[in-house]
């Protein structure tokens, strides 16, 4: 934001302060969203900072599929950038695959386990057996810390193995 500024000054108590008074602004400039007027971001991950824009999906596959294992996942996700993890890079992250869960929470870091896959290295695809019967799987896209952004970065599909 260009500001003007008009500094004056004076004496209080044997001590000059300097007394700083904005005078106007650049009309064009958007103003900051007060979503995070007066937050303090240094406890938040960069997933909570990070307005995400986009959707995460699956390239291959649709709710209510019929597949056999092993199964083949692309991953796709628009919006965002796929970077490796351990870069904290704004408007990137990485891929995880949630079997028979939904989303992670914002800014919750996705625990890494048989059922919390998670493809860190910047991976799009896998190939993998899954559950046999009615199986719900889920994109959650993450930062480099692998603090999910939440619902609006995450889709999760149905799918039968055979």
């Amino acid at each position: 934001m260009k500001t003007n500024i008009k500094i004056s000054n004076f004496v209080l108590g044997g001590i000059i302060a300097l007394s700083v008074i904005s005078c106007g602004s650049n009309p064009t400039e958007t103003p900051a969203s007060d979503e995070h007027a007066g937050h303090n971001h240094a406890s938040k991950s960069p997933a909570e900072m990070q307005p995400a824009e986009g959707r995460v999906f699956f390239v291959n596959l649709n709710n209510g599929d019929t597949v056999t294992n092993p199964v083949a996942l692309e991953f796709g996700v628009e919006g965002m950038i796929v970077k490796p993890a351990g870069e904290l890079t704004p408007g990137t992250g990485h891929h995880h695959l949630l079997i028979g869960n939904d989303s992670i929470p914002t800014g919750d870091v996705v625990p890494a386990n048989d059922r919390h896959i998670h493809y860190g290295k910047g991976q799009t695809a896998d190939t993998l057996e899954l559950p046999k019967g009615k199986t719900k799987i889920a994109l959650q896209f993450a930062d480099g810390a692998h603090s999910s952004y939440g619902s609006k970065l995450s889709t999760s599909i149905e799918v039968f193995v055979k």
